[in-house]
């Protein structure tokens, strides 16, 4: 390893050793003090005397706690870099009331004290946590490149002080399903025509037999944008498009799905934006502003209007005492519509299921409820039982005339 060619550290030097100290062992939970800071050898060799110390963490402070660009200082919640003395002169009370018309720089330097000295970090440990749990569920990382993100994330925004995520937390591999690059352009223009509230037009594709994407239709979609989804790994478009002699419906796209996308009209040159969007209102089921329970009213995404829906859970009880479950069997439901359901009541008779309720669009809910059959009935609505028995029916039919076939072909 090198040697120092300078034996006494710069002053630039001091500056950015004493923040990455601060930053790794402070908070405003575990402040520390300039003699505290003596006895740690990871520090001691760039304290200096009191002087000095005193002088380079007051011009920190006065750096790092102003605002971007501005002579006045930013709002005390907002510092960078904390302690009691910069507060008694520049704090969001102190600084208004404080009459400093004969007090100057030089005056507030010397009698500031450093005392509850700490860097306050840009993210809370909820934040990070947040930001790690995002990470864990990625899809499309491998269990070593999550961890070895996991690790420069704590390494960077955290202290000594947080408590560290298992490290050896296994991820199941997710395989590939889009291509990221095309992934990435595509919402890149997509968040534009939405900023710009113009369309898009693009070509729509599944997958082949030779896993290429292929276009479902020779004609290209035209689409008026309104909010991108992330769900379950993939990314959505709540979107509308225009029919003639028919009002407006809002549609779901898969976004890595899409091809040739571009935003039709648009001239930069001259600055025109592109074709105007439909607006909002005019959408059937589109919402007018985000809902965070969209996707617990629209299980995989299906795009019809929400309707109440009453379930029968069934729901095992103890022989000698109907009211007491047998265990707790709600798990499932809970999965798919988080505290979103409703119970209602008991049934009073064998077996004593349950009754509950949600609000789910008619064709996720179809689809769900044969996906739990062995668990759950629809009651209501009526046309919701109907269209659940057809699908039945078909199943039904599809699998008995197979059965015919393969006789026949035995005899």
């Amino acid at each position: 390893m090198a040697k120092r060619k300078i034996q006494k550290p710069t002053r630039f030097e001091r500056m950015y050793k004493v923040w990455d100290y601060l930053r790794k062992n402070t908070d405003r939970r575990h402040p520390t003090s300039i003699a505290k800071m003596r006895k740690d050898e990871n520090i001691n060799a760039y304290i200096g005397d009191k002087e000095t110390i005193n002088r380079l963490l007051k011009d920190m402070a006065n750096i790092m706690n102003l605002e971007d660009g501005g002579s006045d200082y930013k709002p005390e919640a907002e510092w960078r870099l904390y302690f009691d003395g910069f507060k008694k002169f520049y704090g969001d009370k102190e600084r208004y009331e404080r009459d400093d018309s004969d007090e100057d720089d030089s005056y507030i330097a010397n009698v500031m004290r450093i005392k509850n000295l700490y860097y306050n970090r840009t993210f809370s440990e909820k934040e990070v946590d947040s930001i790690i749990e995002g990470i864990m569920a990625t899809r499309t990382l491998d269990s070593k490149s999550a961890q070895e993100l996991v690790r420069k994330v704590e390494d960077n925004m955290t202290t000594v002080f947080y408590k560290r995520t298992p490290r050896h937390i296994c991820k199941v591999q997710e395989p590939e399903l889009a291509d990221r690059e095309l992934l990435k352009d595509n919402l890149a223009i997509i968040q534009k025509a939405i900023d710009d509230n113009v369309r898009i037009q693009f070509r729509f594709n599944g997958y082949s037999y030779e896993k290429k994407l292929e276009p479902v239709r020779e004609e290209s979609d035209e689409l008026s944008p309104y909010y991108i989804v992330a769900s379950g790994g993939k990314y959505y478009l709540l979107a509308a498009k225009e029919y003639e002699g028919y009002k407006p419906n809002m549609s779901i796209w898969r976004i890595d799905l899409m091809t040739s996308i571009e935003i039709p009209g648009r001239n930069d040159r001259l600055h025109i934006k592109g074709i105007p969007r439909i607006p909002k209102k005019n959408v059937s089921n589109l919402p007018e502003k985000w809902s965070e329970d969209f996707q617990l009213k629209h299980l995989n995404m299906s795009f019809d209007k929400p309707v109440p829906v009453t379930l029968r859970i069934k729901s095992e009880k103890c022989e000698d005492n109907p009211k007491k479950r047998v265990r707790p069997g709600y798990t499932f439901l809970h999965d798919w519509f988080g505290d979103s359901f409703t119970y209602i009541r008991t049934e009073k008779e064998p077996p004593y299921d349950d009754i509950v309720m949600v609000e789910c669009s008619a064709y996720g809910m179809a689809h769900w409820a044969l996906q739990y059959s062995e668990l759950v009935e629809v009651l209501e609505p009526e046309s919701l039982r109907e269209d659940i028995k057809i699908k039945i029916k078909k199943v039904l039919i599809a699998k008995y005339l197979l059965l015919q076939t393969n006789l026949f072909r035995l005899i």
